[in-house]
């Protein structure tokens, strides 16, 4: 698998940052981001690009911390979509832009465990904990009441640049650019995807209509396939029922994804 993350300098005083990757195991890991940081102490300003829908927390939590710590000045822009654990990385920035038809989200942490009783009421716990600690990094960084943060994360907030701007997430808007393709890839992470928004989605009908335009959007053939023998049996076995909701497709498919760790 190609690994959409980069740190690379242009010159002795500037660092670039992409990260166009989940966050954790199955993408761009904390261990690597800090180490790869940390050799680059003597810059003087960071251009940190994101488009992720998000992952592990912990992960995202560290290398937030990182750019933090840094004590270069972190200019950071959403490329395409920051979700999630991506979105409170994007935080990190001195300075933060976006084009108009990017997307910031925002929604509760959540995790799964196997385990007794006891275990789950455990996890519980860390999942507040962390949630927590969220909800502390966009109160700093927007300046709106903790409760009302909490609100829109419950609800699972998609927020344009307008939106993002208004809300505190950004500083400026940036020049539109047609990010339709870029977001089409991370469709199948979230329930409540603003997919009205991206292109060609109103032509797809049936679930040989969406596994065309995951393979249009990049995903490879084995990917695609597996993600439609789920949606079929959430659909019963009618591979060619119309679909009135492309939501609830959305829907379908995030209810059969098990997780594996404290995600965000």
């Amino acid at each position: 698998m190609k690994n959409w993350y980069s740190i690379t300098n242009k010159h002795n005083d500037v660092l670039d940052i992409s990260i166009h990757d989940e966050i954790g195991l199955w993408g761009v890991s904390a261990k690597d981001f800090i180490s790869d940081l940390k050799s680059s102490a003597d810059v003087k300003s960071i251009n940190l690009s994101i488009h992720s829908p998000g992952g592990s927390v912990l992960d995202g939590l560290a290398m937030y911390n990182a750019l933090k710590a840094h004590p270069a000045k972190v200019y950071a822009h959403v490329d395409g979509l920051a979700a999630s654990a991506a979105s409170f990385i994007l935080m990190a920035g001195d300075s933060i832009s976006m084009p108009e038809d990017a997307f910031i989200m925002i929604h509760n942490a959540h995790g799964g465990v196997f385990g007794d009783a006891e275990e789950m009421r455990e996890m519980a716990n860390v999942v507040e904990k962390l949630q927590d600690s969220i909800v502390n990094i966009y109160e700093k960084r927007t300046g709106k009441e903790s409760e009302d943060i909490r609100d829109m994360m419950k609800d699972e907030t998609w927020m344009n640049a307008n939106d993002a701007l208004e809300h505190g997430f950004i500083d400026t808007i940036s020049e539109a650019i047609n990010v339709a393709a870029k977001l089409n890839i991370f469709n199948r992470y979230f329930k409540t995807m603003p997919i009205e928004n991206i292109k060609g989605a109103e032509n797809i009908e049936t679930l040989k209509d969406f596994q065309n335009a995951l393979r249009d959007a990049g995903v490879s053939r084995k990917e695609a396939d597996a993600l439609i023998s789920r949606a079929k049996v959430i659909f019963q076995g009618d591979p060619d029922k119309p679909n009135d909701s492309m939501n609830l497709l959305s829907e379908a498919l995030n209810k059969v994804k098990i997780p594996i760790q404290i995600n965000a």
